[in-house]
């Protein structure tokens, strides 16, 4: 019970300190962007890189519109073929089209990406601060967890925490 206790509180010592870290960065919401983005996002705001800018820069992007047009017919056609049983394989498959059109679009908003943080004039220390905290939470995040579960089969009974 008291390592249940204590994995809790590491837990949420954990959460505190990454809502500290960069609470004011996600205050400014999500903004409709994907898993990978959110952190670019965050990271941005910390460089001061205002949302209008990151707005803007992925709104006037054409071939971004393209790229996200492309991925969703791929996945269409892939979904329909995996359901029914008939995709093709190789490079030419449903499969593959809808990979590559991921490939594209990732390329393309890592592109934009780079853009923002190049030309916006961003106190970019500020952002690789925070991305190295972070970095660092997360290390001991999975830290925590494997200590918490362990990776041997035969483990049981409480999980041992040690301080670091």
């Amino acid at each position: 019970m008291k390592g249940k206790t204590l994995l809790a509180m590491v837990l949420g010592l954990s959460a505190l300190a990454l809502a500290a870290t960069c609470g004011s960065a996600l205050a400014f919401g999500h903004h409709g962007h994907h898993r990978g983005d959110m952190k670019l996002y965050m990271l941005a705001h910390a460089a001061g890189i205002s949302g209008q800018t990151i707005h803007s820069t992925f709104k006037s992007d054409a071939v971004l519109k393209s790229d996200f047009q492309a991925v969703m017919t791929a996945k269409k056609a892939m979904d329909t073929c995996i359901i029914a049983g008939n995709c093709t394989t190789g490079s030419t498959g449903q499969v593959a089209t809808y990979a590559n059109a991921v490939q594209a679009l990732t390329l393309q908003k890592m592109t934009d990406w780079q853009t923002i943080f190049t030309s916006a004039g961003a106190n970019n220390a500020a952002a690789v601060s925070l991305k190295g905290q972070l970095d660092q939470l997360n290390a001991q995040k999975h830290q925590i967890m494997h200590q918490a579960f362990g990776s041997a089969a035969g483990t049981s009974g409480t999980p041992q925490l040690t301080p670091q």
